[in-house]
């Protein structure tokens, strides 16, 4: 942040045009970076919005009155198993090697077009619009780029991290050194003020452009954040070090601007202290604390430190303010039912007036405005992937695992005994602050693929479940073929409350096959008793080989004649996303280009 020890004396008056200069060039370089990715996205946003059915969702959470019942089964007693034995099969593997079944490509489908059986008008008539991302069409590169070097980063990450701290570090070294000319390291980080604000919202304009969610892009809001940190360290200290050779210290520190500096200096130190990964995991409130304070402290510090600095301040309030003022929109009070599932170790949060504006794939932030969440409790906000498709009966359905003491504390609440007209229930109403919905699979269209696999591991079959449920619902408009659910859990007693909604999928399917493949890691005595398994479910030992499946999709939607791609989902632990991702960079790149590309989303 620049002050007035910019000037060649004292008292001269003009800034360094130079710094100034670069500090401008610096975001007119990033902003055309931003347009150029903007520009590759362009073809699959034109080939989403060309969808009709896919214009208007994803935006804002509303209640629409249902004209017809929903298809599917989510009907919330079959969150408890009642299966008939007589009626079901029984499909278990006991190796204890893992999965042995092999499974045979499906036949190919008929030539003629297949007919709506509601309404007899043909299939295919409407069928989606399908754009593959460029990363399907240059496979080599591909593989290169998505090669995972660290926990949640690629080499493709690595180097768009690399090529923006370059372009940082040349500004702040081109004609200048940090030893003797710190004013340089001031102006690079004003202009960085912007950026670090943008990235941080969740209505991310940089992501409405690139067609990703705020989530995947907060890799940069870190990077540049800790840019800052550093930029502003060096900045400060350089003048203190100046000043203190000059004998100018305590002369400089009691003008006013300087300590206005020092402000915005304090307030950088903590939001970078507090951002550490081990204070986000000892105290996620003191997290958010600090930079709730901070961030808004530091700008005002910014404008009277400088005001030279106000245009930068100004166009990061603005985007912010913007952001504020969507989420505000974005938000709905209303009332929730808290279900608990002990066999999963979840709490089934229903929201009946909530039940249209999500697609597959997106998150909510809840808030439970209950006294029986506690008082911190009351000011926390989660974020939850949406685990049903739009327009059902039940409304929006959440399913929020117990990982830390708000959610233990929600699953206690909701296992609160209540007294109804049919006696003792488990549940409880409670009221609900929902703000969204976020993230999703960007301007991907499930539906114009050929076939689908995802891979899932525990509480991830959220993303499955809504997804699996949308392409279902939309088949009569769809080019998929081939959906395969592949569930790790870690003991049987986990699948028994999901198993109607399996079936209830593999039933209603009329013109797609689905298969679920669920794998356990340990199994206690009587796990299996009273599990019946439909046609279409298998259950095994073990881990799942993730290249037979993804081998036997593409195998079943090549036979089917499709071409128009094959998507994977993967959601779970980073051990199992890394797995998916490097057995799809693997894949044969012959058979890839055949299907029409293999593209992979991890949620």
């Amino acid at each position: 942040m620049p002050n007035s020890a910019q000037y060649a004396s004292p008292t001269s008056g003009n800034p360094s045009n130079l710094d100034m200069t670069l500090a401008y060039h610096l975001d007119i370089v990033i902003a055309i970076v931003i347009l150029l990715f903007a520009l590759f996205n362009v073809p699959r946003a034109i080939a989403r919005f060309v969808n009709s059915s896919e214009r208007f969702r994803g935006y804002l959470l509303r209640y629409v009155p249902l004209r017809h019942k929903s298809r599917i089964n989510l009907n919330t007693n079959s969150i408890y198993l009642h299966s008939d034995a007589e009626k079901s099969v029984m499909n278990l593997d006991d190796s204890s090697e893992g999965c042995h079944t092999t499974f045979k490509a499906l036949p190919a489908l008929p030539t003629q077009l297949l007919r709506n059986t509601a309404s007899g008008t043909p299939f295919g008539g409407r069928q989606p619009v399908h754009m593959p991302m460029l990363s399907s069409l240059v496979h080599p590169v591909t593989s290169i780029l998505s090669y995972p070097v660290h926990e949640g980063y690629t080499v493709g990450h690595v180097l768009l991290m690399a090529g923006y701290a370059a372009m940082v570090f040349y500004c702040g070294f081109y004609k200048s050194n940090p030893f003797t000319d710190p004013l340089r390291a001031g102006w690079v980080v004003t202009s960085q003020i912007p950026f670090v604000y943008i990235f941080a919202t969740k209505n991310n304009v940089v992501g409405a452009l690139v067609g990703v969610g705020y989530e995947k892009l907060n890799y940069l809001h870190r990077l540049i954040g800790r840019l800052v940190v550093v930029g502003t360290n060096v900045h400060a200290l350089g003048y203190v070090y100046k000043w203190s050779l000059a004998g100018q210290l305590s002369t400089e520190l009691a003008q006013p601007y300087i300590r206005w500096g020092l402000v915005g200096l304090v307030c950088i130190d903590l939001l970078g202290i507090g951002s550490t990964q081990f204070v986000r995991s000892k105290s996620y409130n003191l997290f958010i604390i600090t930079h709730a304070i901070g961030l808004f402290v530091f700008l005002f510090a910014v404008c009277y430190h400088r005001p030279a600095c106000i245009p930068y301040v100004a166009a990061a309030c603005a985007f912010y303010g913007l952001d504020h003022l969507i989420r505000l929109v974005k938000t709905r009070i209303t009332t929730a039912t808290l279900r608990p599932i002990p066999e999963l170790g979840l709490t089934r949060v229903e929201i009946p007036s909530l039940n249209s504006g999500w697609r597959a794939g997106q998150h909510i932030r809840l808030r439970v405005l209950s006294t029986g969440m506690g008082f911190l409790g009351l000011t926390e906000v989660h974020p939850f992937t949406i685990a049903n498709v739009e327009k059902t009966e039940e409304g929006m359905v959440l399913m929020c695992k117990k990982a830390g003491r708000w959610t233990t504390k929600m699953y206690e609440l909701s296992a609160t005994a209540k007294y109804g007209e049919q006696g003792r229930e488990v549940g409880k109403n409670v009221r609900v602050m929902v703000e969204g919905p976020y993230g999703g699979v960007g301007n991907t269209v499930m539906s114009s693929y050929s076939g689908a696999l995802f891979v899932i591991g525990g509480s991830g079959i959220t993303f499955a479940l809504s997804a699996v449920q949308e392409l279902v619902r939309s088949e009569n408009d769809s080019n998929v073929r081939v959906i395969d659910i592949v569930w790790s859990i870690p003991d049987v007693a986990s699948l028994a409350p999901m198993i109607p909604l399996f079936a209830s999928f593999i039933e209603q399917s009329t013109f797609a096959r689905i298969r679920v493949s669920v794998f356990y890691t340990r199994a206690s005595k009587g796990s299996f008793q009273g599990i019946y398994l439909p046609p279409g479910m298998t259950l095994a030992p073990g881990r799942p080989k993730t290249a037979k499946f993804l081998d036997d999709v593409v195998a079943s939607t090549q036979s089917g004649g499709g071409a128009t791609g094959v998507f994977v989902g993967v959601c779970g632990p980073l051990a199992l996303a890394r797995d998916v991702a490097g057995v799809v960079r693997s894949f044969d790149v012959y058979r890839k280009r055949m299907v029409g590309g293999i593209e992979l989303h991890e949620e």
